[in-house]
């Protein structure tokens, strides 16, 4: 077919794709994270401390020092570090140190100080670890958190907004055009809705709102927010908390801890904020990780939607699933949203949370496409990295992208190569009712590309491996 144009760009053999979309990422937190010090990847907590004192020396002003992305599973004795080993550094400054998947915290006796909390204090969905005389460990799980993370001062927004500008750099960088915002407070949905008119930021942003009563209040009286490149239209919701802090809620005990994990919402909150949704047209967005928090959402969906319906109800991370409750997907057109990188990521202790029955339904990405034949795909950024291009390593080849462990987690729960660009373009542009405008190169979308050195369909793990290695 020929074709005539004012003007022809030479790619010189590059190639070209749709733009690309993380279906599930945290942009604020991203940027949340920029401000604060960096743990993720520390081997043992004498490295922690370590960081955190070099970052308290460039940092000595500020009234908590804070810091994100530590991980007891990288230690060589895989358990939860204590409050002692920072009071030993930092006894005048309240320290709070939130896990790698944002489900737990680590802080020492200041912070627990300054927070007012009692000894018996409990909250419900969620855990305080205490010794075994009853005493504080340091480590609060889910709700818990939000007993010391309500008295941490706030970054200012001029602060905000830089490090919002700096999260913004990385995702074009990454070549991000657009993102799947999977929880955001009523300010925070003012601030990127003004920082995106004005054009400070560039990622387009189809947000899901967390249901607090000014988001409810908000789609009330308003309805959804649909603007080009900042739409509201989703409610986020939690239904437990995560695997690697014993979070997520199982059917049977974990496989190495006498507990259940954590239900963050109970069946009448669910049922009422469902009932909201479908009443109002706002697609539902739920975190469910465990089997027993995945059949509770099911259940809960299949309520409310008929069997042929286009609400694009979602559950997100899907990561341990009976195989007996796979039938839902398909029966109610519920769509899965999966990150590939966390079966990567857990791959190393998995297993000792499930035990060998669990984990051969975990992380089951293909078992999940064959449900509506299409998964949305993203990162959860900041919990993983970024780089859309480690999402498709990591569904294609399960296995680690630097090739230190070329041992595949269970590979025939692997996505093909279309399923995973699909995953990261047409499906998920499905996912935010946005597949007619982009998501595909075609007549009458909008002219959005990614372009790359590589041929995504050819390339193989160890060229991908090296690409990945020179760019990150």
């Amino acid at each position: 077919m020929h074709y005539e144009s004012d003007s022809i760009i030479s790619l010189k053999g590059k190639y070209v794709y749709p733009a690309l979309m993380d279906a599930h990422a945290h942009f604020f937190g991203l940027a949340e994270h920029l401000g604060e010090c960096n743990l993720y990847g520390a081997k043992t907590v004498y490295e922690i401390i370590q960081r955190l004192k070099a970052f308290h020396q460039k940092n000595s002003e500020r009234r908590w020092l804070l810091g994100r992305g530590w991980d007891q599973n990288l230690f060589d004795d895989k358990k939860f570090p204590t409050k002692e080993a920072l009071d030993s550094v930092f006894k005048d400054i309240p320290v709070c140190l939130r896990r790698i998947d944002g489900h737990a915290i680590w802080v020492n006796s200041k912070a627990i100080e300054e927070s007012g909390i009692n000894k018996h204090q409990q909250v419900k969905g969620g855990e305080i670890l205490t010794d075994d005389d009853g005493n504080y460990t340091g480590i609060f799980i889910d709700n818990a958190t939000s007993l010391i993370e309500k008295h941490i001062p706030s970054f200012s927004t001029v602060e905000w907004i830089k490090l919002l500008m700096k999260a913004d750099s990385i995702c074009q960088k990454n070549q991000l055009k657009y993102i799947h915002e999977a929880g955001l407070n009523f300010w925070q949905i003012k601030l990127l809705d003004s920082l995106i008119e004005k054009g400070i930021i560039k990622t387009k942003i189809y947000a899901m709102a967390l249901p607090e009563k000014e988001n409810i209040d908000y789609f009330e009286k308003h309805g959804k927010i649909d603007k080009e490149n900042f739409k509201v239209k989703a409610i986020k919701i939690y239904a437990d908390g995560a695997l690697g802090s014993r979070g997520a809620l199982l059917k049977n005990k974990y496989n190495d801890h006498n507990s259940y994990g954590l239900n963050l919402i109970n069946p009448d909150s669910l049922k009422r904020l469902l009932d909201f949704c479908y009443k109002k047209g706002i697609q539902v967005c739920t975190h469910a990780i465990g089997d027993s928090a995945n059949k509770l959402v099911l259940q809960s969906y299949a309520q409310f939607l008929e069997k042929k319906n286009d609400r694009r109800w979602r559950i997100e991370h899907v990561q341990v699933i009976d195989s007996s409750d796979w039938w839902y997907f398909k029966e109610y057109k519920i769509l899965p949203s999966v990150q590939p990188t966390h079966a990567v990521s857990d791959k190393n202790w998995a297993m000792a949370r499930l035990g060998k029955k669990r984990i051969r339904w975990s992380y089951a990405y293909q078992s999940l496409w064959q449900q509506n034949r299409m998964l949305a795909l993203g990162t959860d950024f900041p919990v993983e990295d970024v780089s859309p291009l480690k999402t498709f390593f990591a569904a294609v080849f399960r296995c680690d992208y630097d090739l230190k462990d070329t041992t595949p987690f269970y590979l025939q729960e692997k996505l093909t190569r279309e399923q995973t660009l699909r995953g990261m373009t047409i499906d998920a542009a499905y996912a935010a009712f946005m597949e007619k405008e982009t998501g595909s190169i075609e007549k009458g979308k909008k002219a959005e590309f990614t372009i790359l050195d590589i041929d995504l369909m050819k390339v193989s793990k160890k060229e991908l491996s090296t690409y990945l290695l020179k760019h990150q």
